[in-house]
């Protein structure tokens, strides 16, 4: 472990909790335990300086924060060998906790924070991640050069709309689009319905959860291109 992360390793370790995990069908591994705590100190050591959570959550981050990131493989999955884009990648959220437990999955972490960008190499290099890339540009260069992904997502970034028209360039024609909403889903709901045909794109499924029956009234949406 990196001794400059020993400080927040006991607050990393309070946080962790297994049974919430156990909860949800994972049981890491003692590998995989310890890349859990690496990037949970990691968050906790560059919060002030990046802003990567809220203040207010970092006593509740490994709920809050870590295990609604698994929603999307838990309750919509992705095919092996898949490449995925994680647009506004922040803290990590949610492709780093994502990435820990599958290991066939190609990651494309976007931030344009040049902050955030750099607390994501060192988690990247913390956790020892082969399968994960951090980009700092902005997504439309990832377009023009003609990137496309099998998988794209965002954890609160923007209105269901404008995310899906960020995220169609460089979605696959057969890919999925996965967002998290809790606020506003309604009224974002209705604009996406409303403007389906002249947007290209559709609402393909609506999940429904909560967080270890604290959290309720959650919702993860998967959008796809109309064919």
């Amino acid at each position: 472990m990196n001794k400059l992360l020993k400080p927040f390793w006991d607050r990393a370790k309070e946080c962790y909790d297994l049974k919430e995990l156990e909860r949800l069908g994972l049981t890491p591994t003692l590998e995989q335990r310890e890349m859990i705590l690496t990037f949970i100190a990691m968050l906790l050591k560059w919060n002030k300086a990046a802003g990567l959570v809220s203040p207010k959550d970092e006593a509740c981050l490994f709920l809050r924060h870590f295990c609604d990131s698994l929603q999307p493989l838990l309750l919509f999955g992705f095919k092996k060998r898949a490449t995925l884009l994680d647009i506004g990648a922040g803290g990590g959220f949610p492709s780093i906790p994502i990435c820990i437990f599958p290991p066939d999955l190609t990651f494309v972490l976007a931030e344009s924070n040049q902050k955030k960008a750099a607390f994501l190499r060192d988690g990247k290099k913390e956790i020892n991640s082969t399968n994960l890339e951090v980009f700092s540009g902005k997504i439309d260069v990832l377009a023009k050069e003609g990137k496309q992904f099998d998988y794209i997502v965002s954890r609160g970034l923007a209105t269901l709309k404008k995310f899906a028209s960020m995220a169609k360039p460089l979605l696959h024609p057969e890919g999925h689009m996965y967002t998290f909403k809790a606020k506003n889903f309604q009224s974002e709901l209705e604009d996406v319905t409303v403007s389906k045909e002249a947007e290209g794109i559709r609402i393909a499924e609506i999940a429904e959860y909560d967080l270890g029956n604290q959290i309720l009234g959650l919702k993860l949406v998967s959008l796809e291109i109309i064919k």
